[in-house]
């Protein structure tokens, strides 16, 4: 019995470090790639905290404070458009904000000839935003539009599942240690108070 329980302790322990390590290893600029569609055209984005960690990630900053946003289209027809870049503040989860009166962040309208910008901005609480993004032509005729929402400092799906495995563990473990300390095989025995007058 102690043994099966040195073994699930053991594998429970490379599940959390592997899925830690597979998160953190961003060394690629994209990894993960986050895909946002901008009409029939996509560009990627990317957003990270460099001060407090490598984690580059898709949809969830994990803390408030200062932040880098990258942007990368590599469509020949958005680099020679004047792209307007916003950050939203999204007051209630996947809701599209007004991009007039919801900005917290916003970059001079301006060309990008490589296709790609960074930029930093601090976010100072915690909560849904959206990037949005405008490319338009010099003649305005033709105008893309792309959103992509994200959140700042709110606990994910992932981690509640994360720290829900984590409770039910901790209870099995907890029971089993209670059953085999009752049964004497701990070394030690559990002392029968209720038994005494």
């Amino acid at each position: 019995m102690s043994r099966l329980l040195i073994v699930a302790t053991l594998l429970f322990s490379a599940l959390l470090l592997s899925s830690q390590t597979s998160h953190a290893a961003g060394w690629h600029y994209y990894d993960p790639e986050c895909p946002v569609a901008i009409g029939e055209k996509s560009m990627k984005f990317v957003a990270m905290q460099p001060k407090k960690n490598i984690d580059r990630v898709c949809d969830a900053l994990a803390e408030t404070g200062p932040s880098v946003i990258v942007l990368d289209a590599g469509d020949n027809e958005l680099r020679d458009m004047n792209w307007d870049i916003r950050i939203l503040r999204a007051d209630v989860p996947n809701t599209t904000p007004d991009p007039e009166t919801s900005v917290v962040g916003r970059l001079p309208l301006q060309k990008f000839r490589n296709g790609m910008v960074n930029f930093d901005h601090s976010f100072d609480a915690p909560g849904n935003y959206v990037l949005y993004v405008k490319f338009t032509s010099d003649d305005g005729a033709k105008s893309y539009i792309g959103q992509h929402p994200f959140s700042v400092g709110l606990v994910t799906d992932n981690e509640m599942y994360l720290y829900a495995a984590f409770a039910v563990f901790a209870l099995i473990l907890s029971g089993v240690i209670f059953t085999l300390w009752r049964q004497g095989k701990l070394g030690f025995q559990l002392p029968d108070v209720l038994s005494k007058k």
